[in-house]
């Protein structure tokens, strides 16, 4: 399961992943991760909630690693992750040292929501009128 979106307003991501995530699905996800980071400006935040999120193989932990490695590309600021399982949340912190995205540690969405807005506003995208 994972559901991902953009909130151009905070200029941040939200992406919920739970369960073990089949290829097929990995890839539905990934798919959505980047079409919803583009949405954003560079300086976006990342909200990920991997509360029932199993952990995952090999291929899996590729795979992830290169969407925050696209994240990091595309001018991601900040990833706050809330999390549960110890060995999912290992994973992900590995990850993190790989692509050297900096995160934050949470136990709700408004904790996690909280701490991004302590860090001030990241970039608004621009908008044109008319």
């Amino acid at each position: 399961m994972f559901q991902v979106s953009a909130d151009p307003e905070k200029n941040r991501l939200y992406a919920t992943l739970g369960g073990h995530l089949e290829p097929e699905e990995r890839t539905a996800a990934a798919k959505a991760f980047m079409s919803e980071m583009a949405r954003l400006a560079p300086g976006f935040d990342i909200v990920s909630d991997i509360t029932d999120l199993r952990p995952t193989d090999t291929e899996g932990l590729k795979l992830l690693v290169r969407i925050q490695a696209a994240a990091k590309v595309k001018g991601a600021r900040c990833v706050v992750r809330i999390s549960r399982i110890p060995l999912s949340r290992l994973q992900f912190e590995r990850m993190a040292t790989q692509t050297g995205l900096a995160f934050e540690p949470a136990l709700t969405l408004e904790e996690a929501d909280a701490r991004l807005d302590a860090l001030g506003p990241a970039p608004a995208p621009d908008r044109q009128d008319g």
